[in-house]
């Protein structure tokens, strides 16, 4: 006998609002891939009318910006807009971008190497350390050899993968995209993750043997220098290049140029803009102005430039995105205006705090952490580089708190900048920092 199965029938309304809600595009919360964020239908806040300023800029760039800025995705962006590869995806993935009316000569011309340093492994000490980096690195350049293959001689992809040093493997590619004439563009996404957490973990012996003299870190870089003809680098810190600098000496700066303050990160209008979208969609309920006022105290106010110090303020992307899921799937506000996952900085201020155990040192970074949270602001005199060996002094520790995100350009005094605490989410941390200390001394 047959039985029949039971089968869930939904109404017709209830069908087309699930059609109706699948075309509307998701919010990008947590996603640093390009690719997948276009072929996935999620909103993208369109950054590509930098790429023509980019092409003009000397051809060794380097910008630095704090964590949840949408860097990753900016590279990943620029990867796939520089791709020979993807030269047949350039109307699927920028057609109704500003660069898809706009396309620049040196669009999807380039073979292009993509390193994420934040995904070699760096929390073991010593040789491990340096096998896992190399490891890591070799792994990228096999793949690199394998998607291009088929613009060299037929043995290039073995010859590659049996050539046991990653240097060594980078060295033959260098010979042979001379050889055929093909140009190079290097992209590396968190360039200092892998030097800050030995800093942090290790200490400043360590860092300085792997940037220094035979450092096989700085080796890297040395390499680099000569082999692409194109190279763009971002990260949180000035700190790794300083230490590089007379291996890697060709790099442009371009961190605090007015023209790519608000490069990363959104202004009000790209907030505004994406809000509305979502309301014309009926899926953000109530008064976008009315939340953009909520947010400002919590997620605004940065600014990467003493020139656009009377420019509009910047949001964080991460935290602005927190927010409008919230308010997209549950019709409110967040119950905690600071996304637990910003929690994750908090380690970055106490080890700035606690960097080594020189007590004098200590005592005057915790006295600057003191005064910022007391009064909101310090003065600080911006040092674009330092060494490892210095990061500990009092300027170079306030400096990079700012690079971290821990403070941020709000005037000036003098030749001077006034820096400020960002907003309440930062402000938090500060706070919370302090706590903790008591609560060890007590």
């Amino acid at each position: 006998m047959l039985i029949a199965r039971n089968r869930l029938t939904l109404p017709t309304t209830s069908i087309k609002v699930i059609q109706y809600m699948s075309q509307v595009k998701g919010i990008p919360y947590g996603l640093s891939d390009f690719n997948r964020i276009r072929n996935g239908n999620f909103y993208f806040v369109d950054k590509t009318m930098y790429l023509p300023l980019i092409e003009k800029m000397p051809s060794y760039l380097f910008l630095i910006r704090p964590r949840r800025f949408g860097k990753s995705v900016f590279l990943s962006m620029m990867r796939t807009y520089y791709d020979i590869l993807r030269q047949d995806d350039f109307d699927a993935y920028f057609g109704d971008l500003w660069i898809g009316t706009h396309p620049t000569g040196e669009r999807n011309k380039y073979q292009v190497l993509y390193f994420d340093f934040s995904k070699a492994g760096c929390s073991m000490p010593g040789a491990d350390l340096m096998t896992s980096f190399n490891d890591y690195c070799g792994l990228i350049i096999n793949q690199f050899a394998h998607v291009y293959a088929a613009y060299y001689d037929a043995d290039f992809k073995e010859t590659v993968e049996h050539i046991e040093s990653a240097k060594s493997k980078l060295a033959y590619i260098e010979v042979k995209a001379k050889e055929k004439g093909y140009p190079l563009y290097l992209i590396i996404d968190e360039y200092d993750n892998f030097t800050n957490v030995i800093l942090s973990e290790h200490g400043q012996r360590m860092f300085h043997d792997l940037t220094h003299a035979s450092g096989f870190y700085r080796e890297y870089f040395k390499q680099f220098k000569g082999m692409f003809d194109r190279i763009f680098m971002m990260g949180v810190s000035p700190v790794t290049l300083d230490d590089l600098s007379s291996g890697y000496n060709i790099d442009w700066n371009i961190s605090v140029d007015p023209r790519f303050n608000v490069m990363m990160g959104f202004d009000e209008t790209d907030v505004r803009e994406m809000f509305r979208y979502y309301q014309q969609n009926d899926m953000l309920k109530g008064d976008a102005e009315a939340m953009i006022t909520e947010m400002k105290p919590w997620y605004d106010n940065y600014c990467f430039a003493r020139e656009s110090l009377g420019d509009d303020r910047i949001f964080n992307c991460d935290m602005t995105l927190y927010y409008l899921r919230w308010q997209v799937d549950f019709h409110c506000s967040p119950v905690e205006m600071a996304d637990k996952n910003i929690r994750t900085d908090y380690s970055k201020l106490k080890m700035l705090a606690r960097i080594d155990r020189d007590s004098v040192q200590e005592e005057n970074r915790m006295g600057t952490i003191e005064e910022i949270a007391a009064k909101g602001e310090i003065l600080v005199d911006l040092h674009t580089s330092f060494p490892a060996e210095r990061v500990t002094d009092i300027d170079n520790f306030r400096s990079l708190l700012y690079y971290y995100g821990l403070l941020t350009m709000c005037g000036t005094r003098g030749d001077r900048l006034r820096m400020c605490i960002p907003n309440n989410c930062v402000r938090e941390q500060y706070f919370g920092f302090l706590r903790e200390v008591g609560r060890s001394i007590t």
